[in-house]
């Protein structure tokens, strides 16, 4: 019985080991996931109307739903995905947005609009890829009826843009 206890104690053990990893095993495939980041057009993913102001990355309450009270602020969480990072020397990196905005109607008919809307912009010794964007819109003096918010995002550290809408209706 102990010998059998014995032989399946050398066999997982034989086991954790051939499944092991190391650091530079996942430093090696780090390197291959920044090599995608790298090569995809900048997105924006888990876009939603939120509930309340996040806590952090990934740390969202979704709104029910996209119907607003008039003077109701509209909060955006938004994941920016492969944007760049530019090197600012002391071992840190910068990154980060000029946000454009528009309130258009459903067909595409544009009413209002800013450019630099917003600047958000972070500094890190790691290059960042868990980042968020909590954007808030006043969308005051608009009627009841359906609308439709898109931001732009522009990459401060490449030439990258990304684009996403979200409908949205006033109610009465």
């Amino acid at each position: 019985m102990h010998r059998a206890i014995a032989l399946l104690a050398m066999a997982l053990g034989a086991i954790g080991t051939a499944q092991a990893q190391t650091v530079a095993e996942i430093d090696k495939r780090d390197a291959a996931v920044d090599e995608a980041w790298n090569k995809t057009p900048l997105s924006a993913q888990h876009v939603v109307f939120v509930a309340q102001h996040p806590d952090g990355y990934g740390q969202y309450v979704p709104r029910a739903d996209n119907v607003f009270k008039p003077g109701e602020k509209l909060v955006t969480y938004a994941e920016p995905v492969a944007y760049a990072w530019k090197d600012i020397g002391n071992g840190q990196y910068q990154f980060g947005f000029d946000v454009d905005f528009l309130i258009k109607t459903p067909d595409g008919k544009m009413l209002a609009g800013q450019q630099n809307f917003a600047k958000v912009s972070e500094n890190s010794h790691a290059r960042n890829r868990e980042f968020n964007l909590t954007l808030t819109m006043a969308v005051n003096g608009a009627g009841p009826g359906d609308y439709v918010l898109e931001y732009k995002l522009h990459d401060h550290a490449s030439d990258k843009v990304a684009t996403f809408d979200q409908p949205f209706k006033i109610a009465n």
